[in-house]
């Protein structure tokens, strides 16, 4: 083996290896974090987000460190797992992305002054639009599953897990699908609602609009989005310069290089789905909070010391029409009404 491709290799297996291992640790407590509150659109599509994202670093990255690094290629000895890999793998990336789309609409949504766009921001909307996306690229995956299979390398013979000689299929993967779909699109969807959510936030001024835009979601959103762009983005420009690049002679010194590049690039695109929660953990403070909550196994204090009793709805309600009455009464009872205090709960 060359020196270069144990380089290659080093690279796979330790910069992979904290990749997946931090990335799916990551995204279970993004789960266990995010489930209380996955009522709110924008949280219930961070929360399937992290789910699809552990599919995505099993799939994708997982298998390629053992097939890469260790030389454990299960794709090149069983039939059923050559398909399914690559079909599923393709679909959660594509799943991962729409959900982050999504998510990127939603705030954009929720920071409009209008009530016509806010209302948009709906769970059953965000939950329809999980589940169409869903059927959308599994369905879009199912030629994988008729094209690929294991096939000898016309100058190796060494049987690996390929795609079936179909030239409409292989041009619509190089040339449309792959660009459009995991670097076009998405980069595009993100950069435009980002922008704008950002001009929006900036625009409310008052205190009551800033609750209605929920700051820590939006800045979870904004701060994702330049991660993903530069983690998808180098990888898809590289791949289609190897692309057009492939029937050019190149020496073998340009050989051994973009050999690097590639195992650099393949890896690093995994930090898109390993990167939510250190993102969402420097972004929100609350966050920040609860993490801090489940990893030292303490119960949430429900009330502090010396606090005030929080009023319900209903008990406000009471409360005006109480204050109501009092500004109809007489002087003297006013006095003696307006000396009463609010309970306090004590230390003890």
């Amino acid at each position: 083996m060359s020196s270069i491709n144990q380089v290659a290799n080093s690279i796979t297996i330790y910069g992979g290896l904290p990749i997946f291992i931090c990335g799916t640790l990551g995204n279970l407590l993004n789960i266990r974090l995010l489930w209380r509150t996955r009522h709110n659109p924008c949280a219930f599509l961070f929360l399937v987000t992290s789910f699809i994202n552990c599919i995505v670093l099993f799939y994708g990255l997982f298998t390629r460190i053992l097939s890469t690094g260790f030389y454990l290629d299960w794709s090149a000895s069983n039939r059923i797992w050559c398909k399914t890999r690559t079909s599923f793998s393709q679909a959660s990336f594509y799943i991962s992305f729409t959900c982050t789309c999504l998510a990127s609409i939603d705030r954009f949504l929720v920071s409009c002054r209008q009530e016509k766009y806010r209302k948009l921001s709906r769970l059953s909307i965000a939950i329809w639009a999980v589940i169409l996306s869903i059927i959308f690229w599994l369905a879009l995956s199912i030629p994988y599953l008729v094209y690929l299979e294991l096939l000898p390398n016309s100058s190796t013979g060494v049987i690996s897990c390929s795609l079936v000689r179909n030239d409409a299929f292989s041009n619509y993967q190089k040339y449309f699908s792959f660009p459009v779909y995991y670097g076009l699109l998405p980069s595009t969807i993100l950069t435009i609602t980002g922008f704008l959510t950002y001009r929006n936030t900036n625009k409310l001024q008052i205190g009551r609009q800033r609750q209605v835009v929920q700051k820590q979601l939006t800045s979870m959103m904004l701060l994702q989005i330049p991660i993903i762009l530069f983690s998808t983005l180098s990888y898809v420009i590289f791949t289609e310069y190897s692309t057009f690049t492939a029937t050019m002679v190149k020496s073998a010194n340009q050989g051994d290089v973009e050999l690097m590049i590639r195992n650099i690039v393949s890896i690093t695109c995994y930090i898109a789905f390993a990167c939510p929660f250190f993102v969402f953990f420097a972004s929100s403070k609350s966050f920040r909070q609860e993490a801090k909550i489940l990893f030292l196994c303490r119960k949430p204090a429900i009330l502090q010391r010396n606090q005030i009793q929080p009023y319900s709805t209903s008990a406000l309600r009471k409360i005006r029409s109480i204050s109501t009455r009092i500004n109809q009464m007489p002087s003297y009872y006013t006095t003696r009404v307006n000396n009463i205090k609010p309970i306090t709960i004590n230390e003890k």
